[in-house]
Protein backbone atom coordinates (compact mmCIF):
# COMPACT_ATOMS: atom_id res chain seq x y z
CA UNK A 1 0.00 0.00 0.00
CA UNK A 2 2.90 2.34 0.73
CA UNK A 3 4.25 1.76 -2.78
CA UNK A 4 0.87 2.61 -4.27
CA UNK A 5 0.62 5.80 -2.20
CA UNK A 6 4.16 6.87 -3.10
CA UNK A 7 3.22 6.57 -6.75
CA UNK A 8 0.80 9.47 -6.26
CA UNK A 9 2.85 11.54 -3.82
CA UNK A 10 2.94 15.29 -4.49
CA UNK A 11 5.97 17.27 -3.31
CA UNK A 12 5.41 19.95 -0.65
CA UNK A 13 6.04 22.87 -3.00
CA UNK A 14 3.41 21.71 -5.46
CA UNK A 15 1.02 20.74 -2.67
CA UNK A 16 1.15 24.24 -1.18
CA UNK A 17 -0.62 25.56 -4.31
CA UNK A 18 -3.36 22.92 -4.41
CA UNK A 19 -6.91 23.71 -3.37
CA UNK A 20 -9.49 21.35 -1.88
CA UNK A 21 -11.14 19.47 -4.72
CA UNK A 22 -14.43 18.95 -2.92
CA UNK A 23 -15.61 21.32 -0.21
CA UNK A 24 -18.00 18.63 1.05
CA UNK A 25 -15.34 15.97 1.73
CA UNK A 26 -14.80 14.21 5.07
CA UNK A 27 -13.54 17.37 6.73
CA UNK A 28 -17.06 18.76 6.68
CA UNK A 29 -18.37 15.90 8.81
CA UNK A 30 -15.68 13.99 10.71
CA UNK A 31 -12.85 15.11 12.96
CA UNK A 32 -9.90 12.90 12.00
CA UNK A 33 -7.06 14.65 13.82
CA UNK A 34 -8.10 13.19 17.21
CA UNK A 35 -9.56 9.96 15.88
CA UNK A 36 -6.67 7.59 16.71
CA UNK A 37 -6.42 8.76 20.32
CA UNK A 38 -10.14 8.89 21.03
CA UNK A 39 -10.95 6.52 23.95
CA UNK A 40 -14.06 5.23 22.15
CA UNK A 41 -11.99 4.26 19.11
CA UNK A 42 -9.30 2.70 21.29
CA UNK A 43 -11.87 0.59 23.13
CA UNK A 44 -13.47 -0.56 19.86
CA UNK A 45 -10.07 -1.71 18.61
CA UNK A 46 -9.65 -3.64 21.84
CA UNK A 47 -13.00 -5.35 21.20
CA UNK A 48 -11.70 -6.62 17.86
CA UNK A 49 -8.35 -7.75 19.26
CA UNK A 50 -9.88 -9.51 22.26
CA UNK A 51 -12.30 -11.41 20.05
CA UNK A 52 -10.15 -12.27 17.02
CA UNK A 53 -6.75 -12.96 18.59
CA UNK A 54 -7.89 -16.30 20.11
CA UNK A 55 -9.51 -17.29 16.81
CA UNK A 56 -6.32 -16.43 14.89
CA UNK A 57 -4.24 -18.46 17.34
CA UNK A 58 -6.59 -21.44 17.17
CA UNK A 59 -6.62 -21.46 13.35
CA UNK A 60 -2.94 -20.47 13.01
CA UNK A 61 -3.87 -17.61 10.72
CA UNK A 62 -3.55 -13.83 10.65
CA UNK A 63 -5.98 -11.50 12.41
CA UNK A 64 -7.27 -10.41 9.00
CA UNK A 65 -8.01 -13.98 7.97
CA UNK A 66 -9.74 -14.61 11.30
CA UNK A 67 -12.29 -11.86 10.53
CA UNK A 68 -13.65 -13.74 7.50
CA UNK A 69 -16.33 -16.42 7.25
CA UNK A 70 -16.06 -19.37 9.59
CA UNK A 71 -16.34 -22.95 8.24
CA UNK A 72 -19.85 -23.09 9.69
CA UNK A 73 -20.82 -19.94 7.80
CA UNK A 74 -19.43 -21.30 4.54
CA UNK A 75 -21.39 -24.51 5.07
CA UNK A 76 -24.60 -22.47 5.56
CA UNK A 77 -23.94 -20.52 2.35
CA UNK A 78 -23.33 -23.76 0.47
CA UNK A 79 -26.56 -25.25 1.82
CA UNK A 80 -28.54 -22.16 0.78
CA UNK A 81 -26.94 -22.30 -2.66
CA UNK A 82 -27.99 -25.95 -3.09
CA UNK A 83 -31.50 -25.24 -1.79
CA UNK A 84 -31.96 -22.28 -4.13
CA UNK A 85 -30.69 -23.94 -7.28
CA UNK A 86 -32.50 -27.21 -6.53
CA UNK A 87 -35.82 -25.40 -7.01
CA UNK A 88 -34.83 -23.84 -10.34
CA UNK A 89 -35.96 -26.76 -12.58
CA UNK A 90 -39.42 -26.60 -11.01
CA UNK A 91 -39.41 -22.81 -11.29
CA UNK A 92 -38.53 -22.93 -14.98
CA UNK A 93 -41.16 -25.63 -15.55
CA UNK A 94 -43.82 -23.29 -14.20
CA UNK A 95 -44.77 -24.97 -10.93
CA UNK A 96 -46.73 -22.36 -8.96
CA UNK A 97 -45.32 -23.13 -5.52
CA UNK A 98 -41.93 -21.89 -6.73
CA UNK A 99 -43.33 -18.39 -7.31
CA UNK A 100 -42.94 -17.79 -3.59
CA UNK A 101 -40.29 -20.32 -2.53
CA UNK A 102 -37.57 -19.74 -5.15
CA UNK A 103 -37.36 -15.92 -4.78
CA UNK A 104 -37.11 -16.27 -1.00
CA UNK A 105 -34.38 -18.88 -1.27
CA UNK A 106 -32.58 -16.61 -3.74
CA UNK A 107 -32.85 -13.77 -1.22
CA UNK A 108 -31.53 -15.97 1.61
CA UNK A 109 -28.57 -17.06 -0.51
CA UNK A 110 -27.75 -13.52 -1.64
CA UNK A 111 -28.26 -11.98 1.82
CA UNK A 112 -25.84 -14.45 3.36
CA UNK A 113 -23.04 -14.30 0.79
CA UNK A 114 -23.40 -11.47 -1.75
CA UNK A 115 -23.31 -8.57 0.69
CA UNK A 116 -20.29 -9.99 2.53
CA UNK A 117 -18.42 -10.52 -0.73
CA UNK A 118 -18.82 -6.89 -1.75
CA UNK A 119 -17.44 -5.79 1.61
CA UNK A 120 -14.53 -8.20 0.98
CA UNK A 121 -15.47 -10.00 4.18
CA UNK A 122 -16.35 -13.47 2.90
CA UNK A 123 -12.77 -14.67 2.45
CA UNK A 124 -9.29 -13.19 2.69
CA UNK A 125 -8.80 -13.68 -1.07
CA UNK A 126 -9.99 -10.49 -2.77
CA UNK A 127 -10.46 -12.27 -6.10
CA UNK A 128 -13.06 -14.62 -4.63
CA UNK A 129 -14.86 -11.66 -3.04
CA UNK A 130 -14.75 -9.68 -6.28
CA UNK A 131 -15.98 -12.38 -8.65
CA UNK A 132 -18.52 -14.40 -6.66
CA UNK A 133 -21.16 -11.61 -6.66
CA UNK A 134 -21.40 -11.99 -10.45
CA UNK A 135 -22.72 -15.52 -9.92
CA UNK A 136 -26.13 -14.12 -9.03
CA UNK A 137 -26.31 -10.30 -9.45
CA UNK A 138 -30.04 -10.04 -8.81
CA UNK A 139 -29.84 -7.26 -6.25
CA UNK A 140 -27.81 -4.80 -8.31
CA UNK A 141 -24.81 -4.60 -10.57
CA UNK A 142 -21.90 -5.36 -8.20
CA UNK A 143 -20.03 -2.43 -9.73
CA UNK A 144 -22.89 -0.03 -8.96
CA UNK A 145 -23.29 -1.53 -5.48
CA UNK A 146 -19.71 -0.58 -4.64
CA UNK A 147 -20.56 3.05 -5.40
CA UNK A 148 -23.96 3.16 -3.76
CA UNK A 149 -23.39 1.05 -0.68
CA UNK A 150 -19.68 0.83 0.10
CA UNK A 151 -18.42 4.23 -1.06
CA UNK A 152 -21.56 6.25 -0.36
CA UNK A 153 -23.76 4.76 2.33
CA UNK A 154 -21.09 3.35 4.64
CA UNK A 155 -18.85 6.40 4.51
CA UNK A 156 -21.60 9.00 4.95
CA UNK A 157 -24.48 7.18 6.65
CA UNK A 158 -27.57 9.43 6.79
CA UNK A 159 -25.56 12.53 5.90
CA UNK A 160 -27.39 14.97 3.64
CA UNK A 161 -26.25 15.03 0.01
CA UNK A 162 -23.60 12.38 0.69
CA UNK A 163 -25.53 9.18 1.44
CA UNK A 164 -27.17 7.99 -1.82
CA UNK A 165 -29.66 5.83 0.10
CA UNK A 166 -31.49 8.96 1.28
CA UNK A 167 -32.73 9.81 -2.21
CA UNK A 168 -33.54 6.65 -4.15
CA UNK A 169 -37.10 7.66 -5.04
CA UNK A 170 -37.59 11.24 -3.78
CA UNK A 171 -40.63 11.68 -6.03
CA UNK A 172 -42.46 8.85 -4.23
CA UNK A 173 -40.94 8.74 -0.73
CA UNK A 174 -39.35 11.40 1.46
CA UNK A 175 -37.18 9.59 4.02
CA UNK A 176 -34.89 12.44 5.06
CA UNK A 177 -35.17 16.15 5.69
CA UNK A 178 -32.63 16.83 2.92
CA UNK A 179 -35.28 15.75 0.38
CA UNK A 180 -37.54 18.62 -0.65
CA UNK A 181 -41.14 18.16 0.46
CA UNK A 182 -43.79 17.74 -2.23
CA UNK A 183 -47.60 17.44 -1.92
CA UNK A 184 -47.31 13.86 -3.16
CA UNK A 185 -45.47 12.98 0.05
CA UNK A 186 -48.60 13.59 2.14
CA UNK A 187 -49.84 10.08 1.39
CA UNK A 188 -46.50 8.31 1.64
CA UNK A 189 -47.30 6.82 5.04
CA UNK A 190 -49.94 4.52 3.59
CA UNK A 191 -49.31 0.80 3.28
CA UNK A 192 -50.26 1.08 -0.42
CA UNK A 193 -47.52 3.61 -1.22
CA UNK A 194 -44.82 1.84 0.77
CA UNK A 195 -45.73 -1.54 -0.74
CA UNK A 196 -45.64 -0.07 -4.24
CA UNK A 197 -42.16 1.40 -3.77
CA UNK A 198 -40.84 -1.70 -2.03
CA UNK A 199 -42.20 -3.93 -4.81
CA UNK A 200 -40.26 -2.22 -7.61
CA UNK A 201 -37.22 -0.97 -5.69
CA UNK A 202 -34.86 -3.74 -6.79
CA UNK A 203 -36.00 -4.78 -10.28
CA UNK A 204 -36.93 -1.34 -11.62
CA UNK A 205 -34.98 0.94 -9.28
CA UNK A 206 -31.57 -0.49 -8.41
CA UNK A 207 -31.11 -2.70 -11.46
CA UNK A 208 -32.47 -0.50 -14.25
CA UNK A 209 -33.22 3.18 -13.54
CA UNK A 210 -30.34 3.83 -11.14
CA UNK A 211 -27.94 1.99 -13.42
CA UNK A 212 -28.94 4.03 -16.47
CA UNK A 213 -28.87 7.35 -14.59
CA UNK A 214 -25.48 6.65 -13.04
CA UNK A 215 -23.81 5.78 -16.33
CA UNK A 216 -25.36 8.79 -18.08
CA UNK A 217 -24.78 11.38 -15.33
CA UNK A 218 -21.56 9.83 -13.94
CA UNK A 219 -22.99 10.22 -10.46
CA UNK A 220 -24.96 7.83 -8.25
CA UNK A 221 -28.09 9.66 -7.06
CA UNK A 222 -26.21 12.91 -7.65
CA UNK A 223 -23.95 12.36 -4.63
CA UNK A 224 -21.38 9.62 -5.37
CA UNK A 225 -18.92 10.44 -8.20
CA UNK A 226 -18.72 7.72 -10.84
CA UNK A 227 -15.84 7.37 -13.30
CA UNK A 228 -16.74 6.67 -16.90
CA UNK A 229 -16.06 3.02 -17.73
CA UNK A 230 -13.62 2.07 -20.46
CA UNK A 231 -15.25 0.78 -23.64
CA UNK A 232 -14.53 -2.94 -22.96
CA UNK A 233 -15.63 -2.60 -19.34
CA UNK A 234 -18.79 -0.74 -20.37
CA UNK A 235 -19.66 -3.42 -22.95
CA UNK A 236 -19.19 -6.09 -20.28
CA UNK A 237 -21.41 -4.09 -17.95
CA UNK A 238 -24.16 -3.81 -20.57
CA UNK A 239 -23.97 -7.53 -21.29
CA UNK A 240 -24.36 -8.20 -17.58
CA UNK A 241 -27.44 -5.97 -17.38
CA UNK A 242 -28.97 -7.67 -20.43
CA UNK A 243 -28.44 -11.03 -18.72
CA UNK A 244 -30.23 -9.68 -15.66
CA UNK A 245 -33.19 -8.48 -17.75
CA UNK A 246 -33.41 -11.88 -19.42
CA UNK A 247 -33.32 -13.74 -16.09
CA UNK A 248 -35.76 -11.39 -14.35
CA UNK A 249 -38.30 -10.58 -17.07
CA UNK A 250 -37.80 -12.00 -20.56
CA UNK A 251 -37.41 -15.78 -20.39
CA UNK A 252 -41.00 -16.54 -19.17
CA UNK A 253 -42.42 -15.07 -22.39
CA UNK A 254 -40.42 -17.59 -24.41
CA UNK A 255 -41.89 -20.61 -22.59
CA UNK A 256 -45.32 -19.76 -21.17
CA UNK A 257 -48.55 -18.15 -22.31
CA UNK A 258 -48.67 -14.37 -21.98
CA UNK A 259 -50.84 -14.48 -18.87
CA UNK A 260 -48.60 -16.99 -17.09
CA UNK A 261 -45.47 -15.22 -18.30
CA UNK A 262 -46.68 -11.97 -16.72
CA UNK A 263 -47.18 -13.75 -13.42
CA UNK A 264 -43.67 -15.25 -13.59
CA UNK A 265 -42.13 -11.90 -14.52
CA UNK A 266 -43.91 -9.92 -11.77
CA UNK A 267 -44.52 -12.03 -8.65
CA UNK A 268 -40.95 -13.34 -8.07
CA UNK A 269 -39.47 -9.86 -8.55
CA UNK A 270 -41.93 -8.34 -6.11
CA UNK A 271 -41.23 -11.00 -3.48
CA UNK A 272 -37.47 -10.63 -3.81
CA UNK A 273 -37.63 -6.82 -3.75
CA UNK A 274 -39.84 -6.67 -0.65
CA UNK A 275 -37.50 -9.07 1.18
CA UNK A 276 -34.58 -6.76 0.46
CA UNK A 277 -36.46 -3.60 1.44
CA UNK A 278 -37.70 -5.08 4.71
CA UNK A 279 -34.12 -5.80 5.73
CA UNK A 280 -32.53 -2.60 4.45
CA UNK A 281 -34.95 0.21 5.35
CA UNK A 282 -35.53 -0.54 9.03
CA UNK A 283 -31.89 -0.20 10.08
CA UNK A 284 -31.26 3.52 9.52
CA UNK A 285 -34.45 5.29 8.54
CA UNK A 286 -36.10 5.80 11.90
CA UNK A 287 -36.93 8.91 13.94
CA UNK A 288 -33.91 8.49 16.21
CA UNK A 289 -31.36 7.51 13.59
CA UNK A 290 -32.17 9.56 10.48
CA UNK A 291 -30.79 12.91 11.71
CA UNK A 292 -28.25 11.63 14.24
CA UNK A 293 -24.63 12.59 13.68
CA UNK A 294 -21.25 12.83 15.35
CA UNK A 295 -17.85 14.11 14.26
CA UNK A 296 -16.26 10.86 15.45
CA UNK A 297 -16.63 8.39 12.58
CA UNK A 298 -17.27 5.31 14.74
CA UNK A 299 -19.73 7.08 17.03
CA UNK A 300 -21.56 8.31 13.95
CA UNK A 301 -21.94 4.72 12.73
CA UNK A 302 -23.49 3.69 16.05
CA UNK A 303 -25.85 6.65 16.30
CA UNK A 304 -27.24 6.26 12.78
CA UNK A 305 -27.96 2.51 12.99
CA UNK A 306 -30.33 0.22 14.85
CA UNK A 307 -30.13 -3.51 15.55
CA UNK A 308 -33.19 -5.74 15.71
CA UNK A 309 -34.06 -9.30 16.64
CA UNK A 310 -30.67 -9.91 18.24
CA UNK A 311 -31.86 -13.05 20.03
CA UNK A 312 -33.75 -14.44 17.03
CA UNK A 313 -32.21 -17.12 14.83
CA UNK A 314 -34.78 -16.34 12.12
CA UNK A 315 -33.92 -12.62 12.05
CA UNK A 316 -30.25 -13.50 11.71
CA UNK A 317 -30.68 -15.91 8.80
CA UNK A 318 -33.40 -13.98 6.96
CA UNK A 319 -31.46 -10.71 7.13
CA UNK A 320 -28.03 -12.25 6.51
CA UNK A 321 -27.21 -10.90 10.01
CA UNK A 322 -27.99 -7.38 8.84
CA UNK A 323 -29.98 -7.24 12.06
CA UNK A 324 -26.60 -6.45 13.65
CA UNK A 325 -26.38 -3.23 11.69
CA UNK A 326 -24.40 -1.31 14.32
CA UNK A 327 -21.58 -3.85 14.37
CA UNK A 328 -21.67 -4.15 10.60
CA UNK A 329 -21.16 -0.39 10.18
CA UNK A 330 -18.41 -0.35 12.78
CA UNK A 331 -16.57 -3.29 11.21
CA UNK A 332 -17.74 -3.75 7.59
CA UNK A 333 -14.68 -5.89 6.78
CA UNK A 334 -15.77 -8.47 9.40
CA UNK A 335 -17.93 -11.34 8.21
CA UNK A 336 -21.49 -11.21 9.53
CA UNK A 337 -21.14 -14.56 11.31
CA UNK A 338 -18.98 -12.86 13.96
CA UNK A 339 -21.30 -9.94 14.66
CA UNK A 340 -23.60 -11.67 17.20
CA UNK A 341 -20.54 -12.41 19.35
CA UNK A 342 -19.11 -8.90 19.00
CA UNK A 343 -22.44 -7.20 19.83
CA UNK A 344 -22.38 -7.61 23.65
CA UNK A 345 -18.84 -6.20 23.80
CA UNK A 346 -19.76 -3.31 21.52
CA UNK A 347 -22.81 -2.49 23.63
CA UNK A 348 -20.65 -2.38 26.77
CA UNK A 349 -18.25 0.08 25.14
CA UNK A 350 -21.19 2.24 24.02
CA UNK A 351 -22.63 2.25 27.55
CA UNK A 352 -19.22 3.16 28.95
CA UNK A 353 -18.95 6.21 26.68
CA UNK A 354 -22.65 7.19 26.84
CA UNK A 355 -23.24 6.48 23.16
CA UNK A 356 -26.86 5.34 22.56
CA UNK A 357 -26.98 1.72 21.39
CA UNK A 358 -30.35 1.37 19.69
CA UNK A 359 -32.14 -1.93 19.16
CA UNK A 360 -35.61 -3.29 18.46
CA UNK A 361 -37.10 -6.61 19.59
CA UNK A 362 -37.75 -7.96 16.12
CA UNK A 363 -39.13 -7.30 12.66
CA UNK A 364 -42.52 -6.08 13.86
CA UNK A 365 -41.10 -3.38 16.14
CA UNK A 366 -38.42 -2.35 13.65
CA UNK A 367 -40.90 -2.04 10.77
CA UNK A 368 -43.28 -0.05 12.96
CA UNK A 369 -40.46 2.37 13.84
CA UNK A 370 -39.67 2.80 10.16
CA UNK A 371 -43.32 3.43 9.28
CA UNK A 372 -43.54 6.04 12.06
CA UNK A 373 -40.54 7.78 10.55
CA UNK A 374 -42.04 7.65 7.04
CA UNK A 375 -45.26 9.21 8.33
CA UNK A 376 -43.32 11.94 10.10
CA UNK A 377 -41.42 12.73 6.91
CA UNK A 378 -44.75 13.12 5.05
CA UNK A 379 -45.38 16.37 6.95
CA UNK A 380 -44.53 19.58 5.20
Amino acid sequence: MEKILLKYKVDRKAASHLQVLDEKDDGAHYEWSKYEIDPFVTDMKEVLLNYFQPIASQRSCSLYQATKASPRRLFLIGALFVACFTTLPSFVNGEYWTLFVTPQLAWLFIANYWHDCLHFSLTSDWRVNAWLPYLLPLLSSPWLWYHQHVLGHHAYTNISYKDPDLAHAPQLLREHKSVSWKPLHLSQGTVYRITLVWSIAVSIGLNILNDIRTNLKLSYNNVVPYARLSKPRFIAHIVGRICYLYIAFIWPFLYFSWSKALVWAIIPNIGFSISFMINSQINHLTLECSDACDTNFLKHQVLTARNFGMTSWFCGIYSGHLNYQIEHHLFPFVNHCHLPYLAPMVEKVCDKHNVPYRKAKGYFDAIQMHFDHTKEMSKR
